[in-house]
């Protein structure tokens, strides 16, 4: 009896866990895309960074109560591509209607060689 306890209590665990991450994964809506397209044009085409392959990067960020964009973290390898995002983006004006302000938005940003 104590065995089929802990299984079912396994089960209800693992079923949840496995609802709850598919439930988060959404398409993206018509403001995410306006973000997305901002921020491209905030960055610009041509970034004076050299790098050695074409790379995809996530770029996590949040709307303060200002409507600035706040860099969370920018996930890539050269550093002074995390420092150049930072200094385009950190605290720079946001013009998409219905951005949420406190919420954490991924942008994926790809980057191709010269």
């Amino acid at each position: 009896m104590r065995n089929l306890k802990s299984i079912i209590a396994i089960i209800a665990l693992s079923l949840s866990t496995v609802i709850a991450t598919s439930a988060s994964e959404k398409n993206p809506s018509k403001v995410t895309k306006e973000i997305r397209t901002e921020i491209v044009s905030m960055l610009g085409k041509k970034i004076p960074i050299e790098f050695k392959k074409a790379e995809k990067v996530e770029v996590s960020f949040m709307i303060n109560k200002e409507n600035e964009i706040v860099i969370l973290t920018v996930d890539c390898n050269q550093t002074e591509f995390n420092t150049y995002v930072k200094n385009k983006l950190n605290y720079k004006k946001l013009n998409a209607v219905g951005a949420k302000q406190g919420e954490v938005y991924k942008v994926p940003v790809k980057l191709k060689l010269k």
